[in-house]
């Protein structure tokens, strides 16, 4: 098994993740960047209006390809594989990826986000029960479909949005009386006529052989009865994707990482940045800035490593 060496090693391909390597390289860190998808979870938002630079708005997909390419221009290394194991070992972090060898480096960022909840329901994995409307939305195009999201935040409202212009109807489904949207998103889902909203009602089983045919749920109006569908998107939450990590860390109840104003975890040359860590905004511009920083701080934590 080979070894590897280099400064800085990045866990995630996210706008965090690639931001740090942005400037780790730039700060002269020699840096590897870990994840099998350029821009992370970018891929599901279909127009990013809140960036700033982008008047009409940007796709995801497209800023994190843009991300991606500025930062390999800087000289970063991405092998295009996911770190299946991150170590500490005599004080240096050796991570372990896909082909089975060893990269080694004083500091490290991790950087790796949050994947998405499922519903914690017999049959949720039915297919047909999906997590990305950009993705599978198209296949339900010209069918004359009834989807459903399941959520009420900001992620449930782009979902629902970007499947109005493909389905017959898109159900809006969450079990709070009122949504967690801001006002932006709220007002655009009211001038959609295709998007039924359906609040204080939870999802309690999913019906089908293979394929989703039907979600039963309980209403506070209604009670429980079976509601047809031909696909459900979920936007039902999030936790932060750590599994990796082969060492005690601290971390929230939730299991988010904690850290210090300079992004340092509880475990000296440990960086995290972005929706893995503890923080109470989880947008890309944030994301983006915490890169930054943690890139900033680990070149400050391997300078002082090298003076002792």
């Amino acid at each position: 098994m080979s070894l590897e060496q280099c400064d800085l090693l990045i866990a995630g391909t996210g706008p965090a993740g690639m931001t740090a390597a942005l400037y780790g390289q730039r700060l002269g860190l020699k840096t590897i960047v870990f994840g099998d998808i350029p821009g992370g979870n970018l891929y599901m938002i279909e127009r990013l209006a809140n960036f700033p630079g982008f008047t009409d708005g940007i796709a995801g997909m497209e800023l994190g390809a843009r991300i991606f390419q500025q930062s390999q221009a800087e000289g970063a290394r991405y092998p295009m594989e996911r770190l299946e194991k991150l170590q500490r070992v005599n004080g240096m972090f050796h991570g372990l990826g896909g082909n089975g060898q060893i990269h080694r480096a004083s500091a490290a960022v991790v950087a790796t986000g949050r994947v998405p909840i499922r519903l914690p329901l017999e049959k949720a994995n039915l297919k047909g029960v999906n997590f990305c409307s950009i993705c599978d939305g198209p296949l339900y195009r010209n069918k004359n479909a009834t989807l459903a999201v399941v959520g009420s935040d900001n992620t449930a409202a782009q979902h629902a949005l970007t499947l109005a212009k493909i389905a017959a109807r898109v159900l809006l489904i969450h079990r709070s009386a009122k949504t967690k949207m801001d006002a932006a998103h709220a007002s655009l889902l009211s001038g959609r006529e295709n998007i039924i909203t359906m609040g204080e009602t939870e999802v309690i089983g999913c019906q089908g052989l293979d394929m989703i045919e039907s979600l039963r749920v309980r209403s506070s109006l209604r009670g429980t009865y079976e509601i047809a569908v031909d696909g459900v998107f979920l936007a039902i939450g999030w936790r932060p994707n750590t599994d990796f990590l082969d060492f005690q860390i601290d971390k929230t109840p939730a299991g988010y990482l904690k850290t210090d104003s300079n992004l340092m975890t509880s475990l000296s040359g440990l960086f995290a940045a972005g929706d893995v860590r503890d923080t109470d905004m989880w947008q890309v511009l944030t994301a983006c800035a915490d890169g930054a920083r943690a890139a900033k701080s680990a070149a400050a934590h391997i300078a002082g490593i090298s003076a002792g």
